[in-house]
């Protein structure tokens, strides 16, 4: 199966569209098939902003069901297009590019690594478990396991008030060597900009455009993995979590936590757009954003380790529907 290129149009056109998320690059073609184009390194897959999402749905696009809010939905299943999947799991690389006096919230940094700390083990990358590899001829599955791998804040300027790809694609080359961490399938490394940044990936902006985006890049010979992550809290309309939900957190820290495990799960199930996602493009995390889970008190829908988060439920094959 080829995965679409979608470029980005009004609500009116919409209607005639088939979308799911956004790959933004060049064609992509499966990795199992025998024809089409090679895998293009630097490609990337975006979370669309609420409005984009909610606008495909109200229009009826027929997206694969992003999510069972969709008009008539009748979920199709992801499918697997030959690529690799993190089968051992993910060991996550948190770099919090924050450059002199700018701001985030007081607990951001520290609840993101604590997530990243608590999710492997847990429901929620437990849905991750049903997708695989396929290895000679057996197949692999995910492991639900994660770690952080480590953690750097870079105080260093942000070269222009509107960041690009490449500008991404360079803090985590430039992290990766200051640290020593290790790339390749299996590390993921997820690039956290302070509030007011922007960021556009080929004409397409966050906050207007998209959420966060996941993809990958070629680095001499290794693979890396890599997901660029705006601050939702400059934006929480467009990025932010369901109305009226409480937050355990705080809501800008909740709101890029969910972000942030919809790029993990769609990192570890489709980690160079060549795995898991279903006819229209759509991967695990699409066809659930901005749905949740039942609520507690204190607004969490998933409590692990103690620790509350709300975050988005992850489509699960087995049973058609959004899962936490």
């Amino acid at each position: 199966m080829k995965k679409p290129v979608v470029l980005f149009m009004s609500v009116a056109a919409l209607a005639g569209a088939v979308v799911g998320g956004a790959v933004m690059g060049g064609t992509k073609a499966s990795a199992a098939g025998s024809s089409g184009p090679a895998a293009v390194r630097g490609q990337a897959h975006m979370l669309l902003t609420r409005s984009l999402l909610q606008a495909q749905r109200s229009v009826g696009v027929a997206t694969g069901c992003l999510g069972t809010l969709s008009p008539g939905c009748v979920p199709v299943p992801l499918q697997y297009n030959g690529g690799p999947v993190e089968a051992s799991g993910s060991s996550n690389y948190l770099i919090f590019w924050e450059p002199t006096g700018s701001v985030v919230a007081s607990n951001y940094n520290s609840t993101l690594q604590q997530f990243f700390g608590d999710v492997g083990g847990s429901t929620l990358y437990g849905v991750a478990s049903q997708y695989y590899q396929t290895n000679g001829s057996s197949n692999q599955f995910i492991a639900n396991t994660a770690s952080v791998g480590g953690a750097w804040t870079d105080t260093t300027a942000y070269p222009s008030g509107t960041l690009q790809d490449t500008d991404i694609q360079n803090e985590v080359q430039k992290a990766v060597k200051a640290n020593n961490w290790s790339t390749g399938i299996g590390s993921e490394f997820f690039v956290y900009l302070a509030k007011g940044e922007n960021e556009c990936l080929n004409g397409s902006c966050s906050f207007s455009t998209f959420c966060a985006y996941h993809g990958d890049f070629a680095s001499g010979s290794s693979t890396v993995l890599y997901a660029a992550m705006p601050y939702a809290g400059t934006n929480l309309s467009g990025c932010g979590i369901q109305s009226g939900a409480g937050t355990p957190n705080g809501p800008d820290t909740d709101a890029e936590i969910s972000i942030a495990s919809h790029e993990l799960m769609e990192t570890v199930t489709d980690p160079t757009l060549t795995a898991w996602f279903d006819a229209t493009g759509a991967e695990i995390g699409d066809k659930c954003a901005y749905t949740y889970g039942p609520t507690s008190s204190n607004g969490s829908d998933i409590t692990i380790h103690a620790h509350p988060y709300i975050v988005q439920e992850e489509f699960d094959n087995a049973n058609l529907g959004c899962s936490i």
